[in-house]
This record gives C-alpha cells, structure tokens and sequence, in this order.
C-alpha cells in the first residue's frame, strides 16, 4: 500500500468512527437532555441585564424571564454600544454543541444579514441557550429593527424581533467649500 493510500484509509476510518459516535449517543446522554420549556419555545428572550440560571419552580423562572425581557435597548452613549443578554429557548434540544446566532436588520425592504458569530455549549442536549452580546454602533447604525435568530445546520431554532434605540447622527446642512471650489476649480490636495 503506498502512503497515500494508508492516509485516506486512516482518513475514512476515523470519520466513520466519529459518524457512529454521533449517530449513537450513549443512554446517559440522553436521561441528561433538558425538557423544552414549553411557554418560550422557538422565543429568544432578551433583556439589558443576565437572565437567572435557576429558581425555585419552572412558573417562577418564566415569570422572572418574562418581567426581566425588552423589546427596545438605549444605546450606551458612552461607549456607542449596546450590551444585550439573550435566552434562546428551544422546541426540541440542540443535539450539537455549536450553534450560530445571526443579526438582521429589518428597516427597509426586505432582510440585510449583519452580524454572524458562533457559538459553543458544553454539552449536547441543551433546550435553553444563554449568552450576550455587544452591537456596536459602526458595525450595526442606530435606531434599526433588528431580527436575532439561533440556527443549527440551516435550521433556525429560535428567533425574535427587537430595536435598537439611540441619538441619530446630526447633519447641520452646511458644507464649507474654498474659493478655488466655489468658482469651479478643482479641490488641492492639502497632502502635496
């Protein structure tokens, strides 16, 4: 057998290794899997402050989640940012640990994708994904509706609508030009 021919071989075996890993989780696993919560399935929550990780009853973390969730951030002036906690709640458990959350805005027509990132659990089964995120400003604009989604090999999982909210750039309308411009000449270049 030549070297090339020992790589693809090691190559095939190890992936039809991991496809039987992946196609046959083990039974623990599965007892592990969280139940989908039902009242926010296929719902990202979003609120200006961390979601709680548990409570004393599944009634009282829906409550809590749902007085703590928005629908319009204000826009840090300090720091031309917006830092946005999400909860993504799932119909049925991730049975991956990446999933990818995806920013669209929706002012005009039609969707413009902005922002991707991906991100990682530390298990498969999950049912409720909880992060963050900071938009900033030069990277999304201001006063803009945006759509989040959580998305799985093309799948979403979960999405949600929300706004972003803050003080518009101001044009006063006046644009100063030299005289050589105002005349009809040609602007100089002020690096010569």
């Amino acid at each position: 057998m030549s070297a090339r021919s020992i790589l693809v071989s090691s190559i095939l075996s190890c992936f039809v290794g991991a496809l039987f890993a992946v196609s046959w989780p083990s039974e623990a696993l599965a007892d592990k899997a969280e139940k989908p919560n039902a009242t926010f399935a296929g719902r990202i929550m979003l609120s200006d402050k961390r979601f709680p990780q548990s409570a004393k009853s599944l009634g009282a973390f829906n409550a809590q989640v749902k007085r703590m969730s928005k629908t319009n951030f204000a826009e840090d002036k300090e720091k031309k940012s917006w830092k946005i906690y999400f909860a993504g709640f799932l119909k049925t458990p991730l049975n991956d640990v990446e999933y990818v959350v995806k920013l669209y805005e929706l002012t005009g027509r039609g969707q413009q994708l902005l922002v991707t990132f991906e991100q990682f659990t530390d298990q498969r089964g999950q049912a409720a994904l909880m992060s963050y995120m900071t938009l900033e400003r030069k990277t999304v604009g201001v006063n803009k509706e945006l759509l989040l989604t959580m998305e799985n090999k093309g799948k979403v999982l979960a999405s949600t609508r929300f706004k972003i909210l803050g003080e518009g750039d101001r044009y006063t309308g006046k644009v100063n030009f030299s005289e050589d411009e105002a005349n009809g000449g040609a602007k100089k270049e002020e690096d010569e």
